[in-house]
């Protein structure tokens, strides 16, 4: 989610509230068993509402040479666990100051390319829009850019769209060799 509302703060981004369709890989193997996931939702996943509250305004703030001063955005979170294998899915909710319409969102997110450098796990592109109405999908999406990219679609008045990415592949695992890369690259490593 956090790396959607990046190209959103030139709009005075002042609101998020966001409702996430989690896969049952994100729970680990001591996660959800298969008969409490196989045709249901589980609404409650554990300390993942506070988390993203409090990671998003790290993620989005500033640092001022000491410490990260976090972004002064109010973040609502309700989080489910579905039964798909990989992919996250989020419907977020964006509220902005500057009240952009659907199709100045989509072009922020079009030229919206946070290039680190030439790292091996980089994806061409961070964020795919997705112009189909029934898009992103876990299973059609989660592997554009390697399973490195973010797909945004069905951006709509108030500003209104769900993002999707590949959970294991762009969530722990390839974040974290991504922020080894550029450390490498930065020569602090």
């Amino acid at each position: 989610m956090t790396i959607t509302l990046k190209p959103l703060m030139q709009f005075g981004l002042e609101t998020v509230q966001v409702a996430t369709m989690q896969a049952i890989s994100g729970a680990g193997f001591s996660g959800v068993s298969a008969m409490a996931i196989y045709d249901n939702i589980i609404p409650y996943i554990g300390s993942e509402e506070k988390k993203i509250e409090t990671e998003t305004l790290k993620l989005l703030g500033e640092f001022n040479g000491s410490e990260i001063v976090p972004a002064d955005i109010q973040v609502s979170a309700s989080c489910n666990r579905v039964p798909v294998v990989d992919g996250h899915t989020e419907a977020i909710w964006a509220g902005m100051r500057d009240k952009p319409t659907p199709e100045e969102v989509r072009e922020a997110f079009l030229k919206f390319d946070p290039k680190l450098g030439e790292l091996p796990s980089e994806p061409a592109k961070s964020l795919i829009v997705r112009d189909e109405v029934d898009r992103p999908q876990p299973r059609l999406d989660r592997n554009m850019g390697k399973g490195m990219s973010v797909s945004v679609g069905r951006i709509r008045e108030g500003i209104r769209y769900i993002a999707m990415g590949h959970n294991t592949i762009r969530g722990a695992a390839g974040a974290s060799v991504l922020n080894a890369e550029l450390l490498h690259a930065m020569g602090k490593l």
